[in-house]
């Protein structure tokens, strides 16, 4: 490998690393509790909200945290609970949290805690959002 090889080489895994470094810093990591287990939701951001799927937490509950980072105009993370104790999900909770994302200084991120409830079943769910990174 000649010296402009090299260094183009060299350009490019540091321009890797920067993209990797700012991806990961970017994450957000929701904290769920339900039925005195912890679970844990995290959140890339992603250009395709729709097809984030949502994660089962445990019997009467979905999760889904979608993070919308660009255009820098519809940034936001939007956070959805559904109730499935019919079987199929119904849409019980959702909210929409817009930059700038509040790092430190709260226990409970930039969310604050929220408490969700299962209507035909009355199982309460509770969860907060920090960024990670």
């Amino acid at each position: 490998m000649n010296k402009r090889q090299w260094f183009i080489a060299s350009i490019v895994f540091c321009a890797a690393q920067l993209c990797a470094a700012n991806a990961h810093a970017d994450n957000v990591r929701c904290h769920i509790i339900y039925g005195g287990e912890n679970f844990s939701v995290d959140a890339a951001p992603t250009t395709a909200p729709y097809q984030v799927p949502a994660q089962k937490i445990g019997r009467y509950f979905d999760f889904k945290a979608s993070y919308v980072a660009a255009p820098e105009r519809a940034a936001a993370i939007n956070l959805y609970v559904y109730a499935l104790a019919s079987g199929e999900p119904v849409l019980i909770h959702q909210a929409k949290h817009r930059p700038p994302f509040i790092v430190g200084g709260s226990r409970y991120g930039f969310t604050g805690l929220h408490f969700v409830y299962e209507p035909s079943k009355g199982s309460e769910l509770q969860y907060w959002c920090e960024r990670v990174g």
